[in-house]
């Protein structure tokens, strides 16, 4: 298991509300369009796995042709490195056409969230109560992260049935 510097600020990213994301203490600087902010999300949505930078790029940039969708994710990967600064290392290339966000070094509060679920007892079901803060990346009006909205939202109530 790989072991974090402890002098790399961590970040951190949190999903439910609207997007937001912190470098150590600090806000992560304005990246020149939202699609940074998505594509972080994105990746800490598929917790260890790599995205292929063709599906990313094509879900981030629906409306544009493959090369066009490709090179846009490029624009938008040294844009959000640059912003991250100190914890850019977090952003993987485990291959030229793959992209990964590096859990070691990130904080997600819904992989917390879903981990408090899990344990279920009474002290991690407040913790994932404080950690939601409103629907999954609020404010986002993509289709994928309606999907998602939907689909975090079917394994709740199938949960529910369950119980």
């Amino acid at each position: 298991m790989k072991v974090a510097d402890p002098l790399t600020p961590r970040l951190a990213l949190r999903l439910f509300g609207p997007f937001e994301a912190r470098v150590g203490d600090n806000a992560l600087p304005p990246l020149r369009t939202r699609r940074g902010e998505w594509l972080l999300a994105l990746l800490a949505l598929r917790p260890g796995q790599e995205g292929e930078r063709g599906w990313l790029a094509g879900t981030l940039w629906p409306e544009s042709g493959e090369a066009q969708a490709l090179t846009n994710l490029r624009v938008s990967l040294t844009d959000l490195r640059h912003a991250l600064g100190a914890a850019a290392g977090c952003l993987r290339a485990p291959s030229p056409r793959r992209l990964a966000l590096d859990l070691a070094v990130v904080d997600v509060d819904l992989l917390t969230f879903d981990a408090a679920i899990t344990r279920g007892d009474a002290g991690s079901l407040r913790h994932a109560v404080d950690l939601y803060r409103g629907p999954l990346l609020e404010g986002c009006a993509e289709a994928w992260a309606f999907q998602e909205r939907q689909a975090r939202g079917t394994a709740g109530h199938g949960a529910d049935r369950r119980r």
